[in-house]
């Protein structure tokens, strides 16, 4: 139990850092160069500076989450962290959009679920991962933007109808 708080404290210290940098400047130049990187360049963000910021900011990140998941399994050994894992985290996180923390919630639960359920059904969870493939393509050629994109565009079409 106090793991899990202190694990809780430590993704709302970073959801809090993301946040700041997204409403301060490195989140306008990082929303300039998405949008044109020439325009960016042009308007005098030093693009290549916040490529990097961006790069040390997700590595940071990325450390403190690995750290505190090794800290839950109470071992540190490359066994524990193979690359196919990571590859299939990154293809759910396309799957379940990029762009909001809804998708990443979504990506948790594919991960965690589907597995599961087909286990439950009698089919092997490694059926899982063709589904898996099969929802990346998808999500790669026409909804770049993942599940959550799609629902919000449901939900904003919903409201758009009522209205």
């Amino acid at each position: 139990a106090a793991y899990l708080r202190y694990t809780l404290v430590a993704l709302g210290l970073g959801l809090l850092l993301i946040e700041w940098h997204k409403r301060s400047a490195p989140g306008r130049a990082w929303a300039m160069t998405r949008m044109s990187e020439a325009n960016a360049m042009a308007a005098g963000v030093n693009v290549t500076y916040y490529k990097l910021w961006a790069f040390g900011l997700s590595g940071f990140l990325a450390g403190i989450a690995g750290a505190l998941l090794s800290g839950a399994l109470a071992q540190l050994d490359a066994r524990s962290f193979v690359a196919s894992e990571s590859i299939l985290l990154f293809a759910l996180a396309v799957v379940g959009g990029i762009y909001s923390w809804v998708g990443a919630l979504i990506a948790g639960v594919l991960y965690k679920l589907l597995p599961a359920l087909f286990n439950d059904l009698g089919i092997s969870a490694d059926a899982a991962l063709i589904f898996f493939g099969a929802a990346l393509l998808h999500a790669i050629m026409t909804a770049p933007e993942g599940i959550a994109g799609q629902l919000s565009g449901l939900f904003n079409q919903r409201r758009s109808a009522r209205d």
